[in-house]
């Protein structure tokens, strides 16, 4: 019985380190709010080479992204547009990204900072991706 109940409690310790590594709220949401910024650049893109009549960008401010054609949110547009993160997360440089209608861009680098930094990487090509 005592051999039991020492399994029992050696598992838990183990489980609970374990799950603790796991479940880190800040990672997630910071990959959450990386993955979003990707998905809004992305549909940027599509929208700027659907669309040669129109100019499109991302507005990138401290804690909110938007989505503008010809300079003007489509916030109204039912697109979920800004999108505004929490006050403890930190986007830089504060910048507005332009599409061509072959989707290429600048090249840029958007920093996303909640406890630690994690980079979105504009190539001038159009590839949009984490780095």
């Amino acid at each position: 019985m005592l051999e039991l109940i020492v399994v029992v409690v050696i598992l838990a310790i183990i489980s609970g380190y374990t799950l603790s590594k796991f479940t880190s709220s800040s990672s997630y949401k910071k990959d959450a709010i990386v993955e979003q910024i990707i998905s809004a650049a992305r549909m940027t893109q599509q929208l700027s080479m659907n669309d040669s009549s129109r100019s499109f960008s991302l507005s990138i401010q401290s804690n909110q992204i938007d989505l503008l054609a010809d300079g003007v949110s489509l916030s109204a547009a039912g697109l979920g547009f800004p999108l505004t993160f929490s006050s403890n997360v930190s986007l830089s440089p504060l910048s507005s990204i332009v599409f061509d209608n072959w989707g290429a861009t600048s090249a840029t680098t958007i920093s996303v900072q909640l406890d630690t930094t994690i980079n979105v990487c504009f190539e001038s090509s159009g590839y949009i991706h984490r780095c």
